[in-house]
């Protein structure tokens, strides 16, 4: 009779085991069909959650796509731009996303009111923040700024000007790049106080000019952004290490937790910018070196900074293709927007030789110039970046402005100016 019970009990307990067993293997199938990482469409991961690198934007779905990531479209504008009419007409263009300029030339409740629009046209919303040209900070605090290089080549684009003297330094009006330790604080200090100008409910931030600024060897390029103040005396504390922008970038992620941080970057000076002597066969070239013929110095100091920016930084990275910004609308390139492959192709070349690699197309989203040009352009412009496969096109309807003219300062001033 004892063994009898025993087996009953023990024959219960396995068959209670087995129900379990199975219940629990039905609870963790539900999970994973609602998506490979166990979180419903449209959430994010709780790894995502902790480490906002692995955030990635919301593309429209697309039925026809055979398992090719959606391309993620754009428009960068003001939030006084952001109505109910102009949102549908963006709509129909086809933008999934509002990226809205970020400053403090607009108030609080102008960003209240476009986020709203945002909303209620179900568009995912971003900031945009010009970080390293800045007008007020660079009037505020000359010695800040970046400087014309040793090459006096610059001279030649700015006629009117003319070349420092003893106890001066010549400044690359108004670019404060975050590579001084005093600009890396303030600028940390002014991003704060601008998030406070908006809500949470944002997917993102698109944090641009992270980079040296324009001309910074001494040629007129405005793409030569490797330097702070080469050749020259540095009027403030120059941060050590090519790892600045990533540092940036970790303590901008402090600020805002659980955001897409997108950083901004130009290419280098090509080949073809250098003067004939210095360039492989022949042919035309832009001329924006001048007579400067760094063809192997410039991709090498590109690739020292670029390489820790991708590897420190595991979320996206824009790139800025704005073509006749630049400068580079030009004949070379066979047609106004023929130079953003060109572009795109250099991320591809040139750091593998310096030890980097080819950075995955899906972490790079472009930057395109939809204004100051003709639709058929700016289309064309949008076309290359789609055929070259990027993530994401991010269209600026507003100027993204890279100008720049030289200041001469007195170096004899106080440290804290």
């Amino acid at each position: 009779m004892f063994h009898s019970r025993s087996q009953v009990l023990l024959s219960a307990s396995i068959l209670a085991g087995i129900a379990i067993a199975c219940l629990l293997v039905l609870v963790f199938a539900s999970a994973w069909a609602q998506d490979s990482t166990g979180n419903l469409p449209g959430n994010l991961s709780e790894s995502a959650k902790t480490d906002p690198r692995q955030i990635e934007p919301r593309a429209k779905a697309d039925s026809k796509d055979s398992g090719k990531r959606p391309q993620f479209r754009a428009i960068l504008v003001q939030p006084n731009q952001v109505t109910r009419e102009n949102a549908a007409r963006w709509k129909k263009e086809g933008f999934a996303a509002l990226v809205v300029l970020l400053d403090e030339a607009y108030p609080a409740a102008s960003y209240a009111a476009s986020a709203k629009v945002s909303a209620e046209s179900s568009f995912d919303l971003y900031y945009w923040i010009e970080v390293g040209r800045n007008p007020r900070m660079a009037d505020e605090h000359p010695r800040w700024m970046a400087s014309f290089g040793s090459h006096k080549d610059w001279l030649a684009r700015f006629p009117d000007s003319r070349a420092p003297g003893k106890g001066e330094s010549a400044k690359v009006y108004p670019w404060v790049p975050i590579g001084y330790q005093e600009a890396f604080d303030a600028h940390l200090v002014r991003i704060t106080a601008l998030l406070k100008r908006v809500g949470s409910e944002y997917r993102g931030l698109l944090l641009n000019d992270l980079q040296g600024g324009p001309a910074s060897c001494g040629c007129p390029n405005p793409q030569c952004r490797w330097a702070l103040d080469y050749g020259v005396g540095s009027t403030a504390t120059k941060i050590k290490g090519y790892d600045v922008a990533a540092k940036f970038l970790t303590r901008v992620r402090e600020l805002a937790p659980e955001k897409v941080l997108t950083p901004i970057w130009a290419t280098e000076c090509e080949e073809v910018d250098a003067p004939a002597r210095a360039r492989k066969g022949s042919g035309e070239g832009t001329g924006l070196c001048a007579s400067v013929g760094c063809v192997g110095g410039c991709p090498k100091y590109f690739s020292q900074r670029w390489i820790p920016l991708y590897k420190g930084h595991r979320g996206p990275i824009g790139v800025l293709l704005t073509h006749k910004e630049l400068g580079r609308d030009h004949a070379v390139y066979k047609t106004p927007a023929g130079w953003i492959p060109h572009a795109l192709e250099y991320l591809d070349r040139i750091p593998p030789k310096f030890g980097g690699e080819k950075l995955s197309r899906d972490r790079l989203w472009a930057v395109i110039q939809g204004y100051d040009v003709p639709k058929a352009e700016a289309d064309a412009a949008i076309g290359a970046a789609a055929k070259a496969g990027v993530a994401a096109i991010v269209v600026a309807r507003i100027r993204i402005d890279q100008s720049f003219e030289p200041r001469i300062i007195s170096t004899k001033e106080p440290p804290n100016k």
